[in-house]
């Protein structure tokens, strides 16, 4: 009799744990499929929208609790809402799901790479590569990887592969060319200056180190010649107030700032200004305006020539987004005349637009070659 029933309770235990188990909702309609969702929640990520992302895979999750799929979106949306630990474990679910499936190894990758774990994201993207060798992705995002560890010709072979599979991948092409720019902008340039390259859009703080650093600006002013002109004074000098300069000690928002040595060579030397404020704003990006400015200030102070800042006044424009009334204008007109800057290919100036790190270093280099 006892045989009997150890068999049967250990049965009646294993229904009772399974029926335990998150049971999946029901349909609303015939496109609400876990695959349905998915694919709804991957657009969402393109665009960088990761709430409505997330929305999208727990719903795919909730009508599927064992679609692995939905566990890696999951990852990736909570990656990119910077919860790492909630993207850790939804990957390791899909993992455990479907050990074969690819796109969870890739999302793994990424958040190793997140944590600049580089190493072990590399490692991630080639298990992904064994389990489907033709997952572009995991090319994609092994080179950008690659690029993150400063390893460019790794990089480099990444992409190509995935463009191989898939020549008409633009954002394999896009991720090449962008390691193409990167590393002719850093070319001839000291290591550290990769790092600036790398950058999206570079701050007031970086084309402070860049002007210091990379134009050697101290040396470089010491040689310039000595001014003729009468140098304008503003007012309130001439009324004796003090003026707006101030000394590094000075400038509240740069203390402990990583580049507060150059930031207050480049306001003592004149070259950037500060905010009326007496703020510098390190970390503000730059503009193409702001930019074109700056080096009109720089060009005068190194050729001693006051008349520059409004030798272009009241000539036509040649850019449709910049007014001859502009504040920038002399400064646009300064810099395309000399080849210095040069328009879009749209024929605008771009006054608005960030300056990514490898236009702020070819524009070093030729600042460096003019000067």
């Amino acid at each position: 009799m006892f045989k009997k029933i150890v068999p049967l309770s250990l049965l009646a235990l294993f229904i009772f744990f399974c029926g335990c188990g998150p049971k999946a909702a029901k349909p609303g309609g015939i496109l609400d499929t876990p695959q349905g969702h998915y694919e709804q929640g991957k657009k969402f990520l393109e665009k960088g929208n990761y709430d409505q992302a997330l929305s999208e895979f727990q719903r795919s999750k909730a009508l599927d609790p064992k679609y692995a799929p939905a566990y890696e979106g999951l990852a990736l949306a909570y990656l990119g809402l910077g919860d790492l630990d909630s993207a850790w474990k939804n990957v390791k679910e899909c993992k455990k799901l479907d050990r074969k499936y690819s796109p969870g190894y890739v999302a793994a990758g990424r958040i190793y790479d997140a944590e600049g774990k580089y190493k072990k994201a590399i490692s991630e993207y080639k298990k992904a590569l064994r389990y489907d060798s033709k997952n572009t992705d995991a090319y994609y995002h092994m080179g950008k990887t690659y690029v993150n560890w400063d390893k460019y010709d790794d990089a480099e072979k990444s992409f190509k592969k995935g463009l191989e599979i898939e020549p008409t991948n633009l954002k394999l092409d896009e991720e090449w060319k962008r390691l193409q720019d990167i590393r002719r902008a850093a070319a001839g340039m000291p290591p550290e200056y990769v790092k600036i390259a790398k950058c999206p859009a570079v701050t007031r703080a970086d084309i402070a180190a860049l002007f210091v650093h990379g134009l050697e600006l101290p040396k470089l002013l010491k040689k310039a010649p000595v001014s003729k002109e009468k140098e304008f004074k503003a007012p309130e000098t001439v009324m004796g107030k003090k003026p707006t300069a101030k000394t590094v000690e000075e400038i509240p928002d740069i203390q402990g700032h990583w580049a507060k040595s150059y930031i207050g060579e480049v306001v003592k030397l004149g070259v950037i200004e500060l905010y009326p404020d007496g703020t510098f704003k390190p970390d503000e990006k730059i503009t193409r305006a702001n930019y074109a400015k700056m080096i009109e200030l720089l060009i005068t102070k190194v050729t001693a020539d006051p008349k520059l800042t409004t030798r272009f006044i009241g000539s036509r424009s040649p850019f449709p987004d910049v007014s001859k009334s502009h504040y920038t204008f002399n400064a646009v007109m300064v810099v395309t005349t000399r080849g210095i800057m040069k328009a879009k290919m749209d024929g605008n100036f771009g006054l608005m637009d960030v300056v990514p790190g490898t236009s702020a270093l070819d524009i070093i280099k030729k600042l460096k070659d003019q000067l």
